[in-house]
């Protein structure tokens, strides 16, 4: 199959082994930055090549470049945008060249701060659907000299638009934050006197080789899953079973916990009868083994599985844990 695609590569003298697969999941977490000029499509959405290949494979984006990002992402599948040399040849099937991104100039973070209460101010209390149906509404008939006279109480302004572009282009990075910060802020609440801290924990989101889990102390492992559920989360549930099932392979003697963002998450677990082999479908080939090694058959229910050989893995809602309403 596709997804079982997998590459083998040297970066910096260092061996790396890179799949499908990690790089879906690492699509599956967060979203985009902005693209300034080279991209590659992951499922209809274009990602720049040096953040979707960091989170995936693990290497910060300051060893590499786009190019070798590009070259390794097309190795398994996935469309990107040309290479300088390849400006003359004939344009491959895929996404169109998107248009280079409109950023204002460098601005200092009181300015961000300004731009942020500015869109905060255009939203408002009112849905954003019902203002863009009323603004449609108000364009129909008009023409170059009309558009702004029909839209002037709307606030759609040059500075509005420029304040957008800087709130996105620092906030591109938003989940990978959310995930650091909230690890950070539910350590002092969790961890346990005489606890330390015994590997470098992974606050971004996608943990190497030498990390598997986002935390691992003298007494416990965790994984934690900061994305807000909102009810179909295909790829969301994966990740997560994949999570729990590295948590019960890899937890040695020391207890396991599982934290996750509101009750979606934890209700799925205990409650779901999709089966493990479909939930396990996209995860890396190394966890399938490891899973079908140890349990033989991938019949469980992600429920069964729950309950059963992962029982003992404590499954607690960081919305609790740090009292977020």
């Amino acid at each position: 199959m596709d997804d079982e695609r997998a590459i083998d590569f040297v970066l910096n003298g260092q061996q790396h082994h890179l799949s499908r697969t990690q790089v879906l999941a690492a699509a599956a977490r967060g979203g985009p930055e902005p693209i300034y000029k080279h991209w590659v499509s992951v499922d209809d959405q274009l990602w720049p090549p040096r953040q979707l290949f960091e989170r995936a494979a693990g290497v910060a984006r300051s060893e590499f470049i786009s190019h070798a990002a590009i070259r390794y992402l097309r190795r398994l599948g996935f469309s990107t945008s040309p290479l300088p040399q390849e400006s003359e040849a004939p344009p491959k099937p895929g996404p169109p060249e998107p248009e280079p991104a409109l950023t204002p100039p460098a601005i200092d973070v009181g300015s961000a701060v300004t731009s942020f209460i500015e869109l905060l101010r255009f939203f408002g209390d009112e849905d954003l659907s019902s203002r863009v149906l009323r603004l449609e509404d108000r364009l129909e008939g008009a023409d170059r000299e009309t558009v702004d006279d029909r839209l002037a109480d709307e606030g759609l302004t040059d500075g509005l638009l420029k304040a957008a572009l800087l709130v996105r282009q620092h906030a591109g990075r938003i989940n990978d934050l959310i995930h650091a910060a909230m690890i950070v802020r539910a350590l002092p609440k969790v961890l346990e006197p005489g606890e330390r801290i015994a590997v470098r924990p992974s606050l971004a989101a996608g943990n190497d080789p030498s990390r598997k889990f986002d935390l691992e102390t003298n007494l416990r492992v965790a994984e934690f899953k900061a994305g807000q559920w909102k009810g179909r989360d295909a790829m969301r549930k994966r990740g997560l079973v994949a999570d729990l099932v590295g948590l019960v392979l890899g937890r040695g003697d020391r207890r396991a916990e599982l934290y996750v963002l509101g009750h979606l998450p934890i209700e799925f677990l205990r409650n779901s009868n999709s089966t493990m082999e479909w939930a396990l479908g996209r995860s890396s080939p190394h966890l399938r083994r490891a899973y079908d090694d140890r349990f033989e058959s991938a019949s469980y229910t992600v429920r069964q599985f729950t309950e059963g050989p992962a029982a003992d893995v404590a499954l607690k809602d960081l919305a609790e844990v740090l009292r977020i309403p």
